[in-house]
């Protein structure tokens, strides 16, 4: 049973997205464990008042849709596991097993951070984990009773193996949806409110018609089948260019000879993705339905929450773009492709056989081109807008009654009035992931009797600095998720 909240203060960090980083340089770049051990060292032996710290985990602390190397059937964690084709050309899918196979090669990557993790949890302190959409597969019971032992096996010299697993039992806890604490403090990843990232089923995010694998958004299979492929060559672009075709952009400026293979994986991913686009599942759905229905009235005994209030919430969510053909062909720009190949073609086949015809028809299909990529520019760039959070987050404060909501997801700080009358703010935490030759190393902190600040480790001088609000506030920004 969990202390009482009164007793604590929070820090609340989302999007680490730690990676494996033996051989994936991309993995490589976001290694920061040095920079968040020295983080978590500074906190635990901080403590404000006689509080100790809760630390929220936002969502996408782990990163399973960016793994590197073939899996080796023989390995310990796979043996028995059926490895389908498309698991050993990308990377394997999402059932329990394979699940716990890319946990395990993402955390032997990062000992310094979990020995700072266990560090922590023996202090006396506590950590709550969320789900985002990059680690949706941390549903699975298997992968966090893993993340448990793994964690239990890199604990102090000073403390054995069970002293560990007793202090993870009482302080470590994953959660299926939300962190609540009325009349404070309200968590969530935010990836619900993204029609490229949320799940049909948020609860219970499994197939219906097949509840071993786990309902994938759109933005899963593009990491899969394209941005995973290429992060080889440029780690940097992937977490911080935070406009699509900027990102093409630099990747082709900064490999030429990539310009011959991005057409190809790009097909090839609306290929493998327009095959996932939701099918009727009858029958099968309605166990997922219900299954969602007994999370759901737990949540409402947990925090005194009505039907209505889930409901509320929930209500605000987009719909996935996996549930439309439609939706999910205008998202990779098929039909501007499909609308410029044919409108060239009926121009050339309408034009005059002649030397000025075919110089008007040139210049003519410039101008077609030309417009259709602008188009296609403008198009992309409105993927990962996010502004909508922050009237999202009025309505979540004003449904569940507390003064701070937080989200994660964007990558991109935010910190909001939500009222002009009381104290209500909402706030992003942005990331942790490198930002090119600098840190973001945000996060929130939260003193129940002196309010919550906008926090930015400063890794030079090892002590955390307040970032200034007000220049957030002028207006929302953008990013990917």
């Amino acid at each position: 049973m969990p202390a009482p909240a009164e007793d604590f203060n929070y820090l609340v960090v989302s999007d680490l997205h730690l990676s494996e980083a033996e051989r994936n340089p991309a993995g490589r770049f976001f290694h920061f464990d040095e920079d968040f051990a020295d983080f978590l060292r500074h906190y635990r032996l901080s403590y404000v008042g006689q509080r100790r710290w809760r630390l929220i985990i936002d969502g996408d602390f782990i990163e399973f849709f960016q793994m590197t190397e073939a899996p080796d059937p023989t390995e310990r964690l796979l043996r028995g596991v059926t490895l389908t084709p498309a698991d050993r050309r990308f990377y394997p899918g999402t059932e329990w097993a394979k699940s716990v196979w890319k946990l395990d090669r993402v955390l032997r990557s990062h000992p310094q951070l979990l020995l700072a993790l266990s560090r922590f949890l023996l202090a006396g302190n506590e950590i709550y984990i969320l789900r985002g959409n990059h680690d949706v597969e941390m549903y699975w019971p298997q992968v966090q009773e893993h993340f448990r032992l793994v964690l239990a096996q890199h604990h102090p010299a000073d403390t054995t193996y069970l002293e560990m697993k007793a202090a993870i039992q009482a302080r470590l806890h994953f959660l299926p949806w939300f962190y609540l604490d009325r009349g404070l403090l309200y968590v969530e990843h935010g990836c619900q409110y993204d029609p490229f990232c949320t799940n049909e089923h948020n609860l219970c995010p499994v197939l219906p018609d097949r509840p071993e694998q786990i309902h994938l958004p759109l933005s899963a299979f593009s990491m899969r089948y394209f941005a995973a492929r290429i992060a080889m060559v440029d780690p940097a672009a992937i977490e911080n260019v935070n406009s699509i075709p900027k990102y093409l952009g630099r990747l082709v400026a900064k490999n030429p000879l990539l310009a011959l293979r991005l057409p190809y994986y790009y097909v090839e991913m609306i290929v493998r993705t327009v095959r996932k686009v939701n099918r009727a599942w009858a029958e099968a759905e309605h166990e997922v339905i219900a299954r969602e229905a007994v999370v759901r009235h737990q949540l409402e005994d947990k925090h005194g929450l009505s039907a209505d209030t889930l409901r509320t919430i929930e209500d605000l969510r987009e719909a996935p773009v996996l549930r439309s053909l439609s939706a999910t062909i205008r998202s990779f720009a098929v039909d501007i492709v499909a609308a410029g190949l044919v409108a060239v073609t009926a121009l050339w086949v309408a034009t005059p056989r002649t030397r000025r015809g075919r110089l008007a028809a040139a210049a003519a299909s410039g101008l077609m081109v030309a417009g259709l990529t602008a188009g296609w520019v403008k198009r992309a760039s409105t993927i990962n807008d996010h502004r909508n959070l922050r009237e999202i987050a009025r309505v979540i404060a004003d449904a569940v009654g507390v003064r701070y909501v937080v989200f994660g997801h964007s990558h991109q700080p935010d910190a909001h009035r939500l009222s002009a009358t009381e104290d209500r703010w909402y706030f992003n935490v942005g990331t942790w992931v490198p930002n090119l030759q600098e840190g973001h190393f945000i996060y929130l902190q939260v003193l129940r009797d002196a309010g919550a600040a906008l926090t930015r480790w400063n890794r030079r001088l090892q002590r955390p600095e307040e970032l200034d609000a007000a220049r957030f506030s002028r207006g929302a920004r953008t990013a990917r998720g």
